[in-house]
């Protein structure tokens, strides 16, 4: 990844749940790192969380599903799949992570960072807005 992170949690919701987020929090305190793949469902209602659990992080990889965020008014709720487990690191990091969030802020220790490409249509992103925002110049509009 090329870039530092997202400075403000406004641009790190809008890119995790622009529809095909991949997405890496990495803690300064432990070191340790989580990816994950958030995609949209048909009608828009539900996101779908998978996890990156082995080498091959191509879109048809080694991810596992975690379970789905949906929404109650601005505050996101991530909730188990049948076979996720909430008591799994990833897991949690994601739900502190996205409690976080929705308080409007990123813990100095905590970083996340898209791969390198739009979290909407999965183009690579080139231009510095798009890389900071995780969103290309066109999808950014919509």
């Amino acid at each position: 990844m090329s870039h530092a992170g997202f400075e403000n949690a406004a641009d790190a919701i809008g890119f995790i749940f622009s529809g095909k987020a991949v997405v890496t929090l990495t803690s300064a305190t432990t070191g340790t790192h989580f990816t994950f793949k958030v995609s949209i469902s048909d009608d828009g209602n539900v996101f779908f969380v998978k996890h990156l659990f082995g080498p091959d992080n191509s879109w048809n990889g080694d991810w596992a599903f975690l379970g789905v965020v949906v929404f109650r008014g601005q505050h996101s709720v991530l909730r188990a799949g049948k076979k996720g487990k909430p008591d799994a690191p990833s897991f949690k990091a994601l739900a502190w992570t996205l409690k976080h969030l929705d308080a409007g802020s990123i813990p100095d220790a905590l970083t996340i960072q898209h791969n390198d490409q739009c979290g909407r249509c999965g183009r690579e992103l080139t231009d510095p807005v798009s890389i900071s925002t995780g969103l290309g110049p066109i999808c950014r509009e919509k």
